[in-house]
Order: C-alpha cells, then sequence, then structure tokens
C-alpha cells in the first residue's frame, strides 16, 4: 500500500504539470456581441477567437454571380457557439454558403444538419445556442415580424477551413 501511495505522489506534480501545460480552456465569454439591426434580435459569438469580422463577397447563387453583394461575417477559429435571445427556433434557418475563391455562394444541395454539424440547445432564458461541430461556414438567416437579418460564420480549427488554401507562388 505504501508504495502505491508513494508512486501516487511521484506521480502527481507531473499529472499538475501536463494540466497547465494543456489545451487553452476555451473562450466562454463573448468575443463579439451585437443586435442585429432589422430584426432586434441579440447575438453573440463565444468558445473561439474572433479573427475578423469584415463582410464578405456573397451571391445567392452561382446564376446570380454577377449580382454580388456584401454579407455581414464573422471568421474563427475554434468550435464556436452562436447564443441568439428574442427569437424563437422557427425563426431561424441555418444554410451552408461555399468558398469559390473568396466569393461566398448559398449552397443549396445540402443544409446543416442538426446533431451532425451543429448543436442546438436552447437555455431556461429562452436563449438559443448553436455550437457549431463542422468546420464549415453557415449563414444565419433570421427572419422576424420586424424584418430580416444574416450572418455568416466562417469555422476555422486547427488549421483546416472549408476548402484548401491556394497554393503558394514560389
Amino acid at each position: 500500500m505504501r508504495k502505491q501511495h508513494a508512486a501516487f505522489l511521484a506521480v502527481l506534480p507531473l499529472a499538475w504539470l501536463l494540466g497547465a501545460c494543456g489545451a487553452p480552456a476555451a473562450e466562454t465569454e463573448p468575443v463579439w456581441q451585437q443586435q442585429l439591426p432589422n430584426t432586434g434580435v441579440y447575438m453573440e459569438l463565444s468558445h473561439c477567437m474572433l479573427l475578423s469580422e469584415e463582410p464578405v463577397t456573397y451571391a445567392l447563387s452561382r446564376e446570380e454571380a454577377l449580382n454580388l453583394s456584401e454579407h455581414p461575417a464573422l471568421q474563427v477559429e475554434g468550435t464556436p457557439v452562436i447564443t441568439l435571445r428574442g427569437v424563437e427556433k422557427d425563426q431561424v434557418e441555418l444554410r451552408f454558403s461555399e468558398n469559390i475563391a473568396d466569393l461566398y455562394l448559398y449552397y443549396d444541395k445540402v443544409m446543416p444538419q442538426q446533431d451532425l454539424d451543429f448543436v442546438l440547445t436552447q437555455g431556461e432564458d429562452g436563449a438559443l445556442q448553436y455550437r457549431l461541430d463542422t468546420v464549415y461556414n453557415y449563414d444565419f438567416v433570421v427572419t422576424t415580424p420586424e424584418g430580416a437579418d444574416t450572418m455568416l460564420v466562417i469555422c476555422y480549427r486547427d488549421g483546416l477551413r472549408d476548402v484548401p488554401p491556394p497554393p503558394e507562388e514560389d
């Protein structure tokens, strides 16, 4: 018994050291938050690192590729959690958008699948939380009687992104 106790005490400092050197804790505080302009819905982003909040060039389809617009976007590293307050589940549509040479297109062939691409939970306060588990581009479309808002969340994780980066020129 004493040998087991001594072995445990010898390993304990190593366990503390490894725990201290582990991956940084996920950021649970919002790294971005905003009241959406047309719907009044409150949106926040947490559990990730915000890389950019610059708009991106967007088209609704390949056929409308000449009809481009600026689309609000958040580029993030990690496994983001989007929290929406002041909206019901049926007022939120989650879409994929594909990235073709920095042009983002609504991808209508497949829709994000709950419990595969994202996990949706509802808090006691009624807030909807979407944990985005797949490295891709998620377009949140929020529609209420007051209007509609969109926000594209572009996910990166461990050097992965939705499409490989272009080859570097020599």
